[in-house]
């Protein structure tokens, strides 16, 4: 595999890593943090070259900002405040990528996160991420595996850890188009209840469109989960669905880039839910911004903007939220 493609397959991996402060309210699930250290950018269809990123084997990152959540929630345990809290955050990030353009290409990373808010010190969330990855050019596509393991902390105490085992295919189309098709083995461990560990099965696919090269692609997902709990009312089968755009256009001589995305998922669980006596079932809908805009040579602001709405007719999980956040991170 070539040095960018082993880049994007990367990125595309830890799309499925757990991320602090996303708009659904989830401790660990979907989305994207604050640190981009390992997660890299996607190569130039049209040239192979890298973006201009640091070539270096070993990278480094660090962020810190502020956010505020107009209605704090944590989702793995069906929990919503109903009020909104200010929080600030702080990231760390180091990755390791093999140089130069092997057939074999693998790297590693580990992140630290927190997110500690003003007034719901019980949802103060501290994560420790860690991640691998390994793939082999076939020439026209490419094979590989990720490896992901996080643990969380939340209010200071064990809450949840997650690993998850990822196989994929990936390849370029022509000069335009790169798919990747994956299936993911995860696992949910409970610290202090047990009845909420699950094993899930997921097949996913992705596709990049390339409009003109790396300054505007659009990015079409697709993942269906098969989730089986400890407690049967858990159980659940769901389909995500997610676009995104991104563009990259020059204001007073800095390179900005601006990323809107709208993502969808619904689940439909498979036993009665006691508490409202019916099979249970969850529809959001998320839409997002995220303006990137540099500051010197290492330094990168990112201001955000996310407005979830989350359906369902367990009431402690129908509620909307707003997360708009200001961060910074330095590349050392």
């Amino acid at each position: 595999m070539t040095k960018p493609l082993a880049i994007l397959v990367v990125a595309a991996s830890l799309c499925a890593v757990p991320a602090v402060g996303s708009a659904q309210g989830e401790v660990i699930g979907d989305g994207g943090g604050a640190s981009e250290a390992a997660a890299g950018r996607p190569p130039s269809p049209a040239s192979g070259a890298a973006s201009g990123d640091s070539a270096d084997a070993v990278s480094f990152e660090v962020g810190a900002g502020l956010e505020y959540d107009s209605n704090v929630a944590v989702l793995e345990l069906d929990a919503s405040t109903g009020a909104g809290d200010a929080a600030a955050l702080l990231d760390f990030g180091v990755a390791y990528d093999r140089p130069g353009n092997a057939k074999l290409d693998f790297g590693a990373g580990y992140n630290f996160s927190e997110t500690a808010h003003e007034d719901f010190k019980a949802f103060d969330v501290r994560i420790h991420r860690g991640s691998a990855n390994m793939s082999y050019d076939l020439g026209r596509f490419d094979i590989g595996a990720t490896l992901q393991y996080a643990d969380a902390e939340l209010d200071g105490n064990e809450f949840l850890a997650l690993t998850q085992l990822s196989p994929y295919l990936s390849g370029l189309v022509g000069r335009r188009l790169f798919l990747r098709f994956a299936y993911l083995d995860s696992d949910k461990d409970f610290a202090d209840n047990p009845a909420r560990d699950a094993a899930t099965g997921s097949f996913s696919s992705d596709a990049y469109v390339f409009i003109n090269g790396l300054k505007t692609y659009l990015v079409f997902g697709h993942r269906y989960d098969d989730e089986d709990a400890g407690f049967d009312e858990l159980d659940y089968t769901g389909q995500r669905f997610g676009v995104q755009l991104s563009q990259r256009f020059t204001a007073r001589a800095r390179e900005i880039t601006l990323k809107t995305h709208v993502r969808a998922e619904s689940r439909d669980y498979r036993a009665v839910t006691p508490s409202i006596g019916e099979l249970r079932r969850d529809d959001r809908l998320e839409l997002g911004i995220v303006a990137e805009i540099p500051v010197g040579q290492r330094i990168v602001t990112r201001v955000a903007i996310r407005r979830a709405d989350n359906e369902s007719n367990l009431p402690s999980v129908s509620f909307a939220e707003t997360v708009a956040s200001v961060a910074f991170s330095a590349k050392l």
